[in-house]
C-alpha cells in the first residue's frame, strides 16, 4: 500500500474508534475550544500561550483527575505568587524521539528540552496595567520570548499591549512543527517588536497587531508588518480567522486562512487552512497549509489525539507534497506534569529523507 493511502487509512480508523467510544465530557488539554472559553480566560496573554492566570492555574488542580491522584493531593498547597502583585510560572518539556532510517539516513535517537519558559507578571495597577516577561530560559543561553506593557478594562473588554510579542494569528498550538505554524511563521519560535490591541466583547474576540516584520531584529525599512485574528464563539462551535501582510525590501508577504472547532461529549474536531502568497527578486509562488485534529477525552485525565497535516509548498509543481499524520496519547499524571506519546507517519518526496523518517515520541511537560 502506498504510503499516503496508509496514513489516510490509520487516521480514518483511529477517528471511527474515537466515536465508537462514549465517555464523560472533560476539558483538557484544549480547554478554551472544548469548554468554549476564550485564551483570554485561561492566559495572561489575551492571545494565548505563555503564562497561565489564576483561573488557568487553578484549573488542573480543581478539574482534573490526574493518574497518580493520591500523589496530587498536596498540589492546592503549592503557590506561584511572589507576593500580593507578582506571580512567576513556567513551562518545561524534556522530550525523547527515534526516528526511523529513510533513505541514505540511519535511524536516530535523540534526548531534547523542546521548551524551557519562566514567566514573571507584575500587576503594577491590578486589573489595569501589568508587566509581562516570558524568559526561554533552556535550550540553549537565556533570551526573551515575550516582553510587553499590557493594559487592561479598556472599552468593549479591551486591551493593548506593546513591546516583544507573539504576534495573533491561527491557532496558537504547542507543536511548532505543525505545518500550519512552521510553514505561516507564526509560532512560538518568532516574535516580533510592536504592538497589538484587542477586543472581546461577548462571543467575539478580534485583535489586531503591528510589528517590523522582522522576528524581533530592527527594521529596516518603513514598511511594517500587520498580523490578525477575529475568533467568534458559540457554545460548542469556534468559527475564526487569520489575516497576515509584510512588505520588506525586495518582496510581499500574504497569509490568510479560516480555522473552527466543534465538540461533541468527549469529542473535539479542531482544524485550519492557510493560503501563502509570497513574492520575492521578481518571483511569485503559492502555498497551501492545512491541519485537523481529533481528540478524545478520558477520565478527566487522559486525552487520546490523531492528527493530520498537509503542505502543497509549489503551488505550480505537481507531487511535491508533504504530510504528516499523528497518532498521540496525553495523561495528566500530576496538576503540574504531563506525559505524552506520540507516533508520526511522515511522507515526503523521495529527496526528503526527513521528511519521510517515521518517528516515535516521548515527552514530560512540567507547567504551572
Amino acid at each position: 500500500m502506498a504510503r499516503p493511502e496508509r496514513c489516510l487509512k490509520v487516521l480514518v480508523l483511529l477517528s471511527l474508534l474515537c466515536v465508537s467510544i462514549r465517555l464523560e465530557v472533560a476539558a483538557e488539554p484544549y480547554i478554551a475550544l472544548r469548554e468554549g472559553l476564550k485564551c483570554s480566560s485561561c492566559h495572561v496573554n489575551h492571545t494565548g500561550g505563555g503564562m497561565r492566570n489564576g483561573y488557568g492555574a487553578l484549573f488542573t488542580q480543581t478539574e482534573i483527575t490526574p493518574l497518580l491522584e493520591e500523589m496530587s493531593e498536596a498540589a492546592l498547597d503549592f503557590s506561584a505568587d511572589l507576593g500580593p502583585s507578582i506571580t512567576i510560572g513556567s513551562d518545561f518539556i524534556l522530550s525523547n524521539e527515534t526516528t526511523s532510517g529513510s533513505g541514505d539516513t540511519d535511524r536516530q535517537n535523540t534526548f531534547a528540552v523542546e521548551s524551557g519558559n519562566l514567566y514573571v507578571n507584575a500587576r503594577l495597577l491590578p486589573g489595569r496595567m501589568s508587566l509581562y516577561l516570558d524568559e526561554i530560559v533552556a535550550p540553549g543561553g537565556a533570551a526573551s520570548r515575550e516582553a510587553f506593557l499590557l493594559l487592561e478594562g479598556l472599552p468593549l473588554s479591551g486591551y493593548a499591549k506593546a513591546g516583544r510579542m507573539l504576534l495573533p494569528y491561527g491557532i496558537r498550538m504547542w507543536d511548532d512543527d505543525a505545518f500550519v505554524r512552521r510553514v505561516t511563521g507564526f509560532n512560538f519560535d518568532n516574535q516580533d517588536l510592536g504592538v497589538e490591541v484587542g477586543i472581546e466583547p461577548g462571543p467575539i474576540a478580534a485583535s489586531i497587531a503591528v510589528s517590523n516584520g522582522t522576528q524581533g531584529g530592527r527594521d529596516d525599512d518603513a514598511g511594517k508588518q500587520v498580523s490578525s485574528v477575529l475568533t467568534w464563539w458559540q457554545g460548542p462551535f469556534v468559527l475564526g480567522g487569520s489575516f497576515a501582510y509584510n512588505n520588506p525590501s525586495g518582496g510581499d508577504r500574504l497569509v490568510y486562512g479560516p480555522f473552527a472547532s466543534a465538540s461533541l461529549g468527549p469529542l473535539t474536531w479542531i482544524g485550519e487552512v492557510d493560503w501563502i502568497a509570497e513574492s520575492a527578486g521578481g518571483v511569485d509562488n503559492d502555498q497551501f497549509v492545512a491541519f485537523t485534529s481529533l481528540d478524545l477525552w478520558l477520565r478527566q485525565s487522559i486525552n487520546l489525539r490523531a492528527a493530520f497535516d498537509f503542505h502543497d509548498p509549489y503551488d505550480d509543481l505537481s507531487e511535491d507534497e508533504r504530510s504528516r499524520v499523528s497518532i498521540g496519547v496525553d495523561a495528566f499524571l500530576t496538576p503540574f506534569l504531563t506525559g505524552s506519546v506520540v507516533y508520526r507517519l511522515r511522507d515526503s518526496i523521495p529527496q526528503d529523507p526527513t521528511g519521510n523518517a517515521d518517528g516515535f515520541g516521548l515527552s514530560l511537560h512540567t507547567h504551572f
